[in-house]
């Protein structure tokens, strides 16, 4: 506070107040979990999937013949499905995909 005078007399007073930081929320979930409903940019599913491809744990989920570009192609469209895209998760985490 600050005090005002008028000669040797007290006229008035000034306070001047500071609003206390409110604590932030923070929301609790594992930071390890991922979360599934996160999308994708078609560029990132696509690059992925490119990445993915030429995998050898892909394997499995490869057709036949079909060519690296086929097969990145589909893994592409797996990876909009959700139970897919769990499945997959931890092989986009080790080409780099970050929450």
């Amino acid at each position: 506070y600050e005090q005002h005078k008028k000669g040797r007399i007290i006229s008035s007073f000034s306070f001047k107040f500071k609003q206390k930081k409110q604590p932030q929320i923070k929301t609790k979930r594992d930071p390890n979990t991922p979360d599934f409903f996160i999308k994708m940019t078609d560029a990132q599913r696509h690059l992925f999937a490119n990445k993915m491809s030429k995998m050898p744990e892909m394997s499995k989920y490869s057709q036949g013949t079909e060519s690296y570009q086929e097969f990145a192609t589909r893994i592409a469209e797996m990876l909009l499905q959700p139970e897919k895209f769990r499945e997959l998760y931890p092989l986009l985490e080790k080409n780099g995909f970050k929450l």
